[in-house]
């Protein structure tokens, strides 16, 4: 049994890794319906825009509060700790990769990424069919990407739970 100390994630950061989870499990969601209801699009680019937004505060509020974080409650050097320091950085790449080539997909194919409506944000690229399938299934393959790394932190989540008996779930709520 680990006998790290209970010290507590900061609110914000716990909000931010609860939404932006939501978030992009309901992308994702939205994302498989696609191609059997493309009146999703727009839900579906919406909430990849508001994840990206989200993913970049959430880097900003994780530098903010390096200080206030807990350390990580498997030992340095373990396998462990390469684990988990892979999938944390793996997802924050997949956070914001994912809806970044969704954003550039969707400029290729010659559409906007909006938000809602309300907004859309920058065309960053000319229409260019060829390169819009490319980085389309640069987009579905960070979304497969985002499914692994998922079940592989749910899964050690279960292990600190279950397995080591460790305060990981006390620190996060």
């Amino acid at each position: 049994m680990s006998t790290v100390s209970t010290a507590k994630y900061p609110l914000s950061v716990k909000l931010f890794h609860s939404l932006i989870a939501l978030l992009m499990i309901a992308t994702l969601v939205i994302g498989w319906q696609l191609e059997d209801n493309e009146d999703l699009m727009g839900l579906h680019k919406s909430l990849g825009v508001t994840v990206f937004v989200l993913a970049v505060l959430r880097v900003v509020n994780r530098i903010r509060t390096k200080d206030s974080v807990p350390g990580s409650v498997n030992a340095v050097g373990s396998m462990q700790y390469l684990a988990e320091k892979t999938v944390h950085g793996l997802l924050y790449v997949v956070m914001l990769g994912v809806p970044f080539m969704g954003w550039l997909t969707s400029n290729a194919f010659g559409y906007p990424a909006s938000f809602f409506g309300l907004f859309n944000l920058p065309t960053l690229i000319g229409k260019n069919i060829d390169l819009a399938e490319q980085l389309g299934g640069l987009h579905g393959l960070g979304a497969d990407a985002f499914v692994v790394l998922l079940a592989l932190h749910v899964l050690g989540a279960i292990v600190h739970l279950i397995v080591s008996k460790d305060n990981v779930f006390k620190r996060m709520m």
